[in-house]
């Protein structure tokens, strides 16, 4: 199971004026409350991925279209193709193949370097911390001159590649001690080169990545390499500032996901408390607060999709 976009120590340390102990039942025990309380991360989690259309996390994903056509686009001047995929911010271009549209198709790989990111993420690899509000990157990648053209025509060739899209996040599963400088993480997936923090209260600090080693890496279709993915180590540039406690489900988070969509994410959580009725005899009305006015979870709900918006993925 990956670790949500945030865990029951971010959730319940947030300002909500939620009781979260009294879930799922006042007289619960702390395993009980920690294990509702990872359930209600992990659906808004998802609540999140299908607002905006695509797993928020960083995945790994293979694609395969036909072109030229409206998505891949020859240019008359560089003759390189332009591609819009489907996913993303696209982080890192991890293989490419071209193909005669024929079955089966005799895929050629795309040397690398051939290729190239059409607007880069800003905020993720070139910072210490994680990325800007509103996010940042986009969906199409360019091959170089000669991969493709329209030789066969319309349609007249396959076009696959991998890549790397979304933020990455993942959750601690092994302890950390102070000026360690490698992390056990349960997905390593775009983590090299990139800024992020790990959350953990008052410990929470920034670290930088340069690079990763996944324990079983990815085998790409096509012939295309290995992707570094899934359960693995992340090293860093300087030594720990402090101790981390790593579990299994993971309760420190290390990513670069946005900070509202963090809040987001609390916000969403929120509505599940109120929904359940459980937290009606506990929760504050507090004056200002968006759970006041009559509206409750129709204010958080409006919150949460306001904070997401920008994020929505365009299909």
């Amino acid at each position: 199971m990956v670790t949500p976009l945030i865990t029951p120590a971010t959730l319940v340390s947030a300002p909500t004026g939620i009781a979260w102990n009294i879930i799922p039942t006042p007289k619960a025990t702390p395993a009980q409350q920690f294990a509702e309380q990872y359930n209600i991360c992990h659906r808004a989690s998802q609540i999140v991925d299908g607002f905006v259309n695509q797993a928020f996390r960083a995945t790994v994903d293979t694609e395969t279209t036909a072109g030229p056509n409206y998505y891949t686009t020859i240019d008359n001047n560089t003759g390189q193709l332009r591609w819009i995929l489907t996913r993303w911010p696209v982080l890192e271009i991890l293989a490419a193949q071209v193909a005669p549209n024929v079955l089966p198709p005799t895929w050629t790989q795309v040397p690398y370097g051939q290729w190239r990111i059409d607007t880069p993420v800003l905020g993720i690899y070139n910072s210490v911390v994680p990325g800007g509000s509103g996010g940042s990157g986009g969906q199409a990648i360019y091959l170089g001159a000669g991969n493709a053209g329209w030789w066969l025509g319309r349609n007249g060739y396959l076009f696959s590649a991998s890549y790397i899209n979304g933020w990455p996040h993942a959750g601690l599963t092994a302890n950390a001690d102070v000026g360690d400088t490698t992390i056990t993480v349960d997905d390593v997936t775009g983590f090299t080169g990139a800024g992020a923090q790990i959350y953990d209260g008052a410990n929470t600090e920034d670290i930088q990545i340069v690079s990763v080693q996944a324990n079983s890496p990815l085998v790409l279709p096509n012939n295309g390499g290995m992707a570094m993915a899934g359960p693995g180590t992340l090293t860093l540039a300087s030594g720990l500032q402090f101790a981390h406690v790593g579990s299994n489900p993971a309760n420190v988070t290390v990513s670069t996901v946005p900070t509202d969509v963090i809040w987001a994410t609390i916000l969403i959580c929120m509505t599940q408390a109120l929904e359940s009725g459980i937290t009606a005899v506990s929760i504050q009305n507090i004056p200002g607060s968006t759970t006041m006015g009559g509206h409750g979870i129709a204010d958080l709900t409006a919150d949460y999709e306001r904070l997401l918006r920008p994020y929505k993925r365009v299909i």
